[in-house]
């Protein structure tokens, strides 16, 4: 049997439900919309890609990928070689065959067949131990090693195969500190499928004697090698010029989906408020249905997506057009939402030395980029942040005007009888 106070409980509770229903605009229902549809969206993402983009388009040991590396220093010296091209030609359930061409002072072609799950030499130099430039093997969150850093993978310290790196003698690798010491952000030329800054594991390389003998670097979301510095007997780079393999794929889903939700809910956001013009006209976040305020209303919720965050500079990895579209999205957000948009400027700032190294005769390949900071979201945040005061200061006056205009004992009634439904509502909830 329930008790008196668990049934007036229980209508309290329904009774806030249904007040809550009562009291949400079409707006609010509207705003929830949206973010119900991203979270289960970036949620349904981030539960496939979070391991590896592989999921979606398989081992970058599959038939017919290649990543194309340049070689210096210490590397280049050893192989004899300026640049490596590793290929696939051919695949099978578990392995794939490899064709490695160093070019350079001695050109020369190697055949590796390797495993396509663990990256293991099958056949080959150093069988049993996988090639540093493809490593899909993700770390688990909760793994300690003996040393204070967490590891990569079930093995306490994944062994490497020296293959091609120009190191000596056995080397393994341990993951840099923790997961948000491991963002790298740089570009990488590719006039493929490969673009942007990657979010990446930075794996530290150890020989027997537990000397540090280099840094690599590999993309999160696929195990790709992007970087490599050795410091064994001199400084050596391995550096990934060009690759087939989707390692943006990710990035480019995330881009193509945020994006077409924003534009289908703006869609569907502005029929409603033309359906409910009554409603909307008194709505702080109101604004005329005419085409440029319609414009401004979409720069103001694709911004932070086209622009920033994802977004379209990010994606093609081309600096040129990093500079132009940042260009262009402070232009837009200044048309859509005035001064507030002075927050995208602090972007440019990274340009400043990258624009001193070109003077100094160097060519603009590289650029640290704040990936991640969103300052187009910062304004827009401002914006109606602003905009909200606004409304609500306006609403006030017009309120107080609107008292002062009245009889005394007319105003002390309309004032008590707010107090009073402030107090029915408080006790109702």
């Amino acid at each position: 049997m329930k008790s008196k106070e668990q049934d007036n409980n229980g209508s309290r509770w329904f009774s806030s439900i249904s007040l809550l229903r009562r009291n949400l605009s079409f707006v609010e229902k509207d705003f929830i919309v949206l973010g119900l549809a991203l979270a289960i969206f970036v949620g349904g993402w981030f539960g496939v890609t979070s391991g590896s983009n592989v999921f979606v388009t398989g081992s970058f040991y599959s038939k017919g990928y290649l990543a194309r590396y340049a070689l210096s220093g210490t590397v280049s010296e050893s192989l004899g070689a300026r640049t490596a091209e590793i290929r696939v030609s051919k695949e099978d359930n578990d392995n794939a065959l490899l064709i490695v061409k160093l070019l350079g002072k001695n050109n020369s072609t190697y055949h590796l067949l390797v495993n396509r799950k663990t990256a293991k030499i099958i056949r080959g130099n150093q069988r049993g131990t996988p090639l540093i430039f493809y490593y899909d093997i993700p770390m688990k969150k909760l793994f300690h090693s003996e040393k204070p850093s967490k590891t990569f993978g079930d093995n306490r310290m994944p062994y490497f195969s020296n293959e091609f790196t120009g190191l000596k003698g056995t080397i393994h690798a341990n993951l840099a500190k923790k997961n948000s010491d491991n963002i790298i952000v740089w570009y990488h030329k590719s006039s493929k499928k490969s673009y942007g800054p990657q979010f990446s594991w930075e794996l530290n390389l150890y020989d027997e004697k537990g000397t540090k003998v280099g840094t690599i670097i590999n993309d999160l979301t696929s195990g790709l090698l992007l970087d490599a510095r050795f410091y064994q007997n001199g400084l050596g780079s391995i550096t990934l010029l060009e690759t087939n393999f989707p390692t943006g794929l990710n990035r480019w889903v995330l881009f193509y989906g945020v994006n077409s939700i924003l534009i289908l809910w703006g869609i569907f956001h502005l029929v409603r408020a033309k359906k409910h013009s009554e409603e909307w006209s008194s709505h702080w976040t109101y604004f005329p249905l005419k085409t440029t305020d319609i414009a401004k209303f979409f720069i103001r919720l694709l911004a932070f997506t086209v622009f920033d965050f994802a977004g379209i500079g990010i994606l093609t990895g081309n600096i040129r057009i990093l500079l132009v579209s940042d260009l262009i999205g402070l232009a837009l957000l200044a048309y859509s939402i005035g001064w507030f948009a002075f927050p995208v400027v602090f972007k440019f700032i990274p340009w400043i030395p990258a624009f001193a190294v070109g003077a100094g005769g160097r060519h603009l390949d590289y650029i640290q980029y704040p990936f991640g900071v969103p300052l187009y979201f910062v304004g827009v945040t401002l914006f109606l942040l602003h905009k909200y005061l606004a409304h609500r200061a306006d609403k006030e006056r017009k309120f107080s005007n609107f008292l002062d205009q009245l009889p005394e004992v007319k105003r002390e009634a309309i004032l008590r009888e707010l107090e009073r439904e402030v107090e029915e509502k408080g006790n109702s909830t």
